[in-house]
This record gives C-alpha cells, sequence and structure tokens, in this order.
C-alpha cells in the first residue's frame, strides 16, 4: 500500500520511531500541540514561523509567547529568559526560519532540554535535504503542500521518538491512496528538485549581488532582500519581473518582520 510506502520514504530521512501520515502539514502542526497540558504556554519564533503557529495554539488551550529573533533567527538570550519564567510545555519554530535563515538547532535544542520543554521542529523547508538533523527535536512535523520541496498538494507527517507522546496526540492517519501515489511520485523528484532551487538560488543571490540579501550564504528557498527607498525597492521588482520571479512584500510574520522583498525561490518549477 501507498501508506507504508509514504511512511519508509519518511522514515529514511526521519529515523524517529513513530511516525504518522497527516493529510496536511497543518493537521501535523494540530496533532502535535493536541497533546501538550491545557494553560501551558508555546514559545514560538517572532518571526520566520508560520501562520498557524498563532492560531492553532490557541485552539488547545494553551498560550503562545513570542521569542525575539534577528533576521528571523531565534535569540538565544531571549528564548532562555523566556524558558525560565516556567509553564512552558514546548517551542514550536521552524528549522529554516522564514525559508532562508539556517536555525542553531543544536544550541536551542539543549537549552529546551534544560528546562524540560518539548522542542516541535517545523522542517517544511529542509526535509529531504542535508540540511535536516532530526537528533535536536522531540517532535518534528512536515508538509507535501503546493511550493513546498515536496509539492504533491497535499499530505503532511508527525514524527515523534516517544511512544506516550505519540499515543496521546490526536491524529487520524492519512490513507487516500491517490494522493499518496503523488506524493510518491514526488519523492522520486527530490534531490532533482533541490538542486534546482539552489541553483536558482544561486543566480538570484548573484544578480542581486549589490543589494543587502539577508543570510546570502544560507541554503535557503527564499531570498530575502532588505532596502532602504522606493528607488531601491523598484530596481528589486524590476529584477524579478525580468527573470519572472514571484516575490512578497515584507514585513510579513511568515518572512521578516521588516522592509524587503521575499523573492520566493521555492515557488519556481523546474
Amino acid at each position: 500500500m501507498n501508506y507504508e510506502k509514504v511512511i519508509a520514504r519518511i522514515s529514511a530521512f526521519i529515523p524517529q520511531q513513530y511516525i504518522e501520515v497527516t493529510s496536511r502539514g497543518n493537521t501535523a502542526i494540530k496533532a502535535a500541540l493536541s497533546a501538550l497540558p491545557r494553560g501551558s504556554t508555546v514559545l514560538i519564533p517572532a518571526e520566520g514561523g508560520w501562520l498557524t503557529y498563532k492560531e492553532y495554539p490557541l485552539e488547545f488551550g494553551l498560550k503562545i509567547d513570542e521569542v525575539a529573533c534577528v533576521d528571523a533567527v531565534l535569540d538565544l538570550i531571549d528564548l532562555e529568559a523566556k524558558l525560565k519564567q516556567g509553564n512552558v510545555s514546548a517551542l514550536l519554530y521552524h528549522h529554516l526560519g522564514g525559508y532562508f535563515a539556517m536555525q542553531r538547532v543544536r544550541e536551542i535544542y539543549g537549552l529546551c532540554k534544560r528546562y524540560n520543554c518539548l522542542v516541535i521542529l517545523d522542517v517544511c523547508g529542509s526535509f529531504g535535504t542535508p540540511l535536516l538533523d532530526p537528533r535536536y527535536a522531540d517532535v518534528l512535523v512536515g508538509s507535501f503542500g503546493k511550493w513546498k520541496l515536496i509539492p504533491a498538494h497535499g499530505g503532511g507527517f508527525v514524527a515523534c521518538r516517544d511512544k506516550i507522546f505519540f499515543e496521546s496526540m490526536d491524529v487520524e492517519a492519512f490513507r487516500d491512496e491517490e494522493q499518496l501515489a503523488k506524493v510518491l511520485l514526488k519523492f522520486d523528484e527530490l534531490d532533482d528538485r533541490v538542486l534546482f532551487l539552489l541553483r536558482k538560488r544561486a543566480e538570484v543571490v548573484h544578480g542581486l549581488a549589490d543589494h543587502n540579501i539577508l543570510c546570502r550564504d544560507s541554503p535557503g528557498f527564499v531570498v530575502v532582500v532588505e532596502f532602504e527607498s522606493q528607488e531601491e525597492k523598484e530596481e528589486i521588482l524590476a529584477y524579478c519581473r525580468k527573470e519572472n520571479l514571484e516575490w512578497t512584500e515584507c514585513p510579513r510574520y511568515i518572512r521578516l518582520m521588516r522592509a524587503a522583498i521575499s523573492i520566493e525561490i521555492k515557488r519556481l518549477e523546474g
């Protein structure tokens, strides 16, 4: 069955003992949050997260608190300060902040373990690449949706190493054989897609070399370019139009909370 095949493909990248296929990435996030103690606090990044980070914890009777970031990278000093406040059950954050900024996953995990805080790592922007190191998370969530690295337009997963937590989650296995066949097909194309996107990223970074590109050397799947004037903004947008690149404008929670253009490399199809 395709369900078992998808589980096997996920486990090749994430050797966690407990894995479930979900209908969406958002369903996977809900599953992870559903097992947390009601009334506790979930920490989320102040920028570079996903839209539902601010919504879903509230549905499960949880509180949220934002950790300060620098260019979508979690500030470890502020993280520890928030952990010290107590009653923090989990940190939910994106492995590649805003799809462009490498997080200090080892240090983050060490801090959270010191304060008995679960780490829920969203790996939508790194799953299937050498960037992902699943050792530094308790729970991993991902998506096979539109514009993802495995863009099957449906499906996701949640994975964890703890049996009790896994069995505590409210999650229904996704067993749509037709959709799972699409996921398997996109798994087969994963390596080529990652290479294509990284090549396009390098081209964009070179083409806009004179501008302030954040995390210029990061192997992320968007390119975020700051601008200080309307003229500079128009120069960046002119480049995007010339190269047929989609873009979004910041401030934007899922990218960066100040003026910049996010060039959406991950939306390209090779």
